[in-house]
Parts: C-alpha cells; sequence; structure tokens
C-alpha cells in the first residue's frame, strides 16, 4: 500500500493516481504545446512497453501516458529524462503554458508559440502561493479562452478610421464578423463600441481609410475555470511581445507579495480590486 506522503511526492511530479489500485499516469510536457516527432515516437514506445499502448492528452497541452505500473515508475522517469522530455505540471506554482496556434493561423495578431516557449521557459514551474495558469491567444477568436486563466494574454490591432480616404468600397465589411463596419446611404459607419480589435480591415482596405494604429497584446488578470468560474479583469495598457516576460514577473512578484496563503489571483483582486493590483505594478 502507498503512504499519502509518496502518492503527493509523485503528484508534485505529474504521477497521478489512477483509481484503478497500483497504476499511474505521467504527465508529460509540451514547450507552447508542441512534441517534435522523434519525441512523439518516445513517447508510443514507452506507451507500448509500460502502458496499455495508447496516451491521452490534456487540456494544457500534456500528454498523459496512463497505466503505468507503480513497480515501473522509477524506470520510466529515466527514459522520459533521457528521450530529452519532462514530466510534470501540478501544485502550487505556474502549471503548463497554453498557446493557440496563432503562430501559424491565418488570425494570429503575433507569434504566440514563440512567446509562450520564452515563458514556459522562464516560469513553469515557479513557486507561488496557488496553481497559476498562463494561456496565450494570438487575436480575439480567443480559442484557447485566455481570460479564463490566472494570467491571459490575447492579440490586439487597434484601427483608426480615416473618412476622407474612404471610397465606401465594401471589403471591410465584408471582413468584418461583428459587423463593426457597415454601409449606410453609401456611407461607411464604423461603430467602434462593436469593434473586437481584429484589425481585418484594416488587412483588406486598399485606400488606407483603415490604418493599423497600434498593435500589440491585451493582458487579462484573475480569469479561472472549475467549480466556480470568473472571467479576468483587463489590464489598461495594451504590452508588446518584448515587454512580456518583464510584465509576467512584475505580476507574479505582486501577487505573492498581496496574497493570503492559498489565494489564486483572482481571490486577490476580488479582495483588493483590479485598480489596486494594477497600481501595485
Amino acid at each position: 500500500m502507498i503512504n499519502k506522503d509518496e502518492l503527493a511526492t509523485l503528484k508534485s511530479q505529474g504521477i497521478i493516481a489512477q483509481k484503478q489500485e497500483g497504476y499511474f499516469s505521467i504527465r508529460i510536457l509540451s514547450r507552447a504545446g508542441n512534441f517534435t516527432a522523434e519525441q512523439l515516437n518516445e513517447i508510443s514506445l514507452l506507451s507500448k512497453k509500460y502502458g496499455k499502448g495508447y496516451i491521452g492528452l490534456t487540456t494544457r497541452l500534456t500528454i498523459e501516458l496512463p497505466w503505468i505500473k507503480y513497480e515501473d515508475l522509477d524506470e520510466v522517469k529515466v527514459k522520459i529524462k533521457e528521450s530529452g522530455l519532462m514530466h510534470g505540471g501540478t501544485g502550487k506554482k505556474v502549471r503548463p503554458l497554453v498557446a493557440c496556434k496563432g503562430t501559424v493561423c491565418q488570425h494570429g495578431i503575433y507569434d504566440t508559440q514563440e512567446l509562450c516557449g520564452k515563458l514556459h521557459d522562464k516560469y513553469f514551474a515557479y513557486d507561488l502561493p496557488a496553481k497559476t495558469k498562463i494561456t496565450l491567444v494570438g487575436c480575439p477568436n480567443n480559442c484557447a479562452k485566455a481570460n479564463t486563466n490566472d494570467i491571459g494574454i490575447v492579440g490586439q490591432v487597434y484601427v483608426k478610421f480615416n473618412e476622407e480616404k474612404c471610397k465606401n468600397c465594401g471589403l471591410c465589411t465584408k471582413s468584418c464578423r461583428q459587423n463593426a463596419v457597415s454601409i449606410i446611404d453609401k456611407k461607411l459607419v464604423w461603430n467602434s463600441n462593436e469593434c473586437v480589435n481584429c484589425g481585418k480591415c484594416a488587412q483588406v482596405c486598399p485606400f488606407e481609410a483603415m490604418n493599423v494604429e497600434k498593435k500589440g497584446l491585451a493582458i487579462y488578470l484573475g480569469g479561472r475555470m472549475g467549480r466556480g468560474y470568473r472571467f479576468g479583469d483587463r489590464l489598461t495598457n495594451l504590452y508588446s511581445e518584448e515587454d512580456v516576460p518583464s510584465l509576467i514577473q512584475n505580476i507574479l512578484d505582486t501577487y505573492k507579495e498581496l496574497s493570503n496563503p492559498g489565494e489564486r489571483i483572482c481571490k486577490v483582486i476580488d479582495r483588493i480590486g483590479i485598480k489596486d493590483f494594477e497600481k501595485a505594478l
């Protein structure tokens, strides 16, 4: 019988006891959601030798290798390390970072996977008062639901409309899924309140009537899912990709300074308010 202390130690390493006694699932980390073909081949071989010949995927883009016997754990851990991979992902720390495919997606405003990889290298498993999830999305489509994470990063494009240059060609109206731009009485009307800052109108405008005024990343803090969900609060500024690593450090330092034991970022913000948290930054 495995004691509770050993189970807790294994869990801190990303090795989770299954409900089937004596078996464990090992979480193998990706870097920004990517594995090489060689790494996937090694994981496949481990599954065939030590598991039941299949793997699972987690919501945070890790691979879960189930049905590993307790007596095989040490050997599998060595094999994972020899393959240049890591296992882990649980505990009061920064959890595996998630990025959408904005790097290759036609809607991507910035290189999500490059930035996520940098943040992964610097902050994964960073010790904190409670679990902390970071997710990056490339555009306002928000496919990976960044604003439901402790820290969410969303690509944004601010557009400025120059009415004098507009020829009412209608290209922007066809590209806008929010119907924020429309032609009324042969004149273009832009409803900035409906705009989600995707920048598509500026991409298609041939007359420079829609111009990119500013491009960057919006930061949301205090989101969470699970037994009680909360959408994150947005920080005021728009940040460059170069700003983000130091900003994340500042956010984590401020969180540690302001939090009570076991509080996630959302609880700190609920207690003191987003304005005071942002001032503390």
